[in-house]
């Protein structure tokens, strides 16, 4: 009943009133003057959001700088910060922004409590995806074209599995189906390849 009663509230606010024509008349003069009106005021308080914005971006990123053989935006203010990037019962592992490709994602360095070694150096995505047994990383080979290797981190044994080498993407999506097998579908611009993995397999197994 409290449902009906919501739904009766909305539609009659909805509703346009009938009562007095005069009333109603005068009303839709007025808004049909008033209209170009309140759209101009629209468009002058978007523009100042804009130009406001512009600035700010402008002048708070001043040591920011575009390197233009490798198309990739670098950010040395942000070098230096440790962020938590995903944890796994004991497993914390961290992530260092490095800089983004334009006009695509953001890469970072790695690293981990207990201690990888192989995360060390390397390049990731920002990208990762959980199991109750493990984490799935995108590993980058390349911060000048899409190349890329999807490994698994076991939680227990902290050991790196390389599943997949030199997938020419940085755009992934992964889901799990019902009969219990990963799909992994990498955007290349010109096409998505789908990966099929075995969960039960993880590791070891890879279908293409």
């Amino acid at each position: 009943m409290l449902k009906q009663i919501n739904i009766e509230l909305i539609n009659r606010i909805r509703k346009p009133k009938e009562g007095n024509r005069i009333l109603n008349g005068m009303i839709s003069v007025l808004m049909f003057v008033l209209f170009p009106i309140i759209i101009i005021v629209g468009i002058i308080v978007l523009l100042t959001l804009g130009i406001f914005s512009f600035f700010q971006r402008l002048f708070s990123r001043p040591n920011m700088a575009i390197n233009s053989q490798s198309n990739e935006i670098i950010k040395p203010t942000q070098i230096d910060q440790w962020n938590l990037f995903t944890n796994l019962n004991q497993l914390k592992i961290y992530e260092k922004y490095i800089g983004e490709v334009r006009f695509g994602p953001a890469y970072l360095n790695l690293k981990s409590e207990p201690k990888i070694n192989y995360l060390n150096g390397e390049i990731f995505g920002d990208w990762f995806f959980t199991y109750s047994n493990g984490v799935l990383l995108q590993q980058w080979n390349s911060t000048k074209k899409p190349n890329t290797n999807l490994i698994f981190i076991g939680i227990e044994s902290l050991e790196i599995k390389v599943l997949k080498k030199n997938i020419p993407s940085v755009i992934w999506d992964i889901v799990e189906t019902k009969d219990k097998i990963l799909e992994l579908n990498c955007d290349t611009g010109k096409e998505i390849l789908t990966y099929k993995i075995e969960i039960e397999t993880l590791g070891n197994t890879v279908y293409n």
